[in-house]
């Protein structure tokens, strides 16, 4: 379900693109490419995949810590699991068992492990 940030072999390096899905649909036609970023609003409950089509360093920002390698936060009422499932991809699980006193951004920064230069990041706004 995990969408191909940029084609070709991902053990290669060039590819560099962030493909994002939602509900195993494609948030947008274009990839973020290195130095861009997606704004997106997401419910409690829905995943995002993303997949920055070489092998990549995953951080994820909530309430201002780092957290890195897959981990699950339990935040302002929503547990936020990022999953690695491959060196290019991860998932990113939300759930909350009950309404949200408010939204909770997040983001999601990508480093090429090929380029450390080469960064993405997708800002995601979990909602009711």
């Amino acid at each position: 379900m995990s969408a191909c940030g940029g084609g070709g072999d991902p053990r290669s390096p060039g590819n560099f693109n962030i493909g994002v899905t939602v509900g195993g649909l494609f948030v947008s036609n274009t990839p973020v490419a290195p130095g861009g970023s997606i704004n997106l609003a997401i419910h409690a409950g829905q995943s995002v995949n993303l997949d920055a089509g070489e092998p990549a360093v995953w951080t994820l920002l909530v309430g201002g810590s780092a957290i890195t390698g897959g981990a699950q936060v339990y935040y302002a009422g929503a547990n936020i699991t990022a999953t690695t499932l491959s060196p290019s991809a991860v998932v990113v699980d939300t759930y909350a068992a009950y309404p949200l006193q408010a939204s909770i951004p997040v983001t999601l920064i990508a480093t090429s492990t090929y380029d450390s230069a080469q960064i993405a990041t997708v800002n995601l706004l979990i909602t009711n």
